[in-house]
């Protein structure tokens, strides 16, 4: 019997969220993420992630939030982008506008802003540069 036999899988709470920014903390920045997120602090800047993003209800977002899915359970103001399911708790408080593909809202939740169905969100094109040619 070798001795990795006897270690306890983990549970399902301990491998939900990869990345968790607690209550007191504050970030001024963008943040990027490859895998789920969790906030239960304040951040004061854009939030672009590869998987599922949660505001916990004691968290403040200010900036634009670009995800699969997310789930808002405190305060967000700015625009939105959801290519999954998007969660309005409750407890959401919620201003700006924003794009979702599935959209679950609870009795209590406050919204302020434009919601748009869309059946795909694409990501910005960036702009051509044309080569400029003068004529002599």
């Amino acid at each position: 019997m070798s001795m990795f036999s006897k270690i306890a899988p983990k549970s399902n709470l301990e491998t939900m969220v990869a990345n968790k920014i607690n209550e007191g903390t504050t970030i001024n920045g963008d943040i990027a993420a490859q895998t789920d997120l969790r906030i239960d602090g304040k951040i004061l800047g854009n939030i672009h992630c590869a998987s599922k993003v949660v505001i916990g209800s004691s968290a403040q977002v200010v900036g634009q939030i670009n995800c699969i899915d997310l789930t808002i359970e405190g305060k967000v103001k700015g625009n939105v982008e959801v290519n999954g399911v998007l969660f309005f708790r409750s407890t959401a408080v919620f201003e700006g506008d924003v794009k979702y593909k599935k959209l679950v809202v609870e009795e209590g939740a406050v919204i302020t802003g434009s919601l748009m169905a869309v059946t795909t969100i694409s990501k910005p094109v960036q702009p051509v540069q044309q080569a400029v040619t003068k004529n002599e």
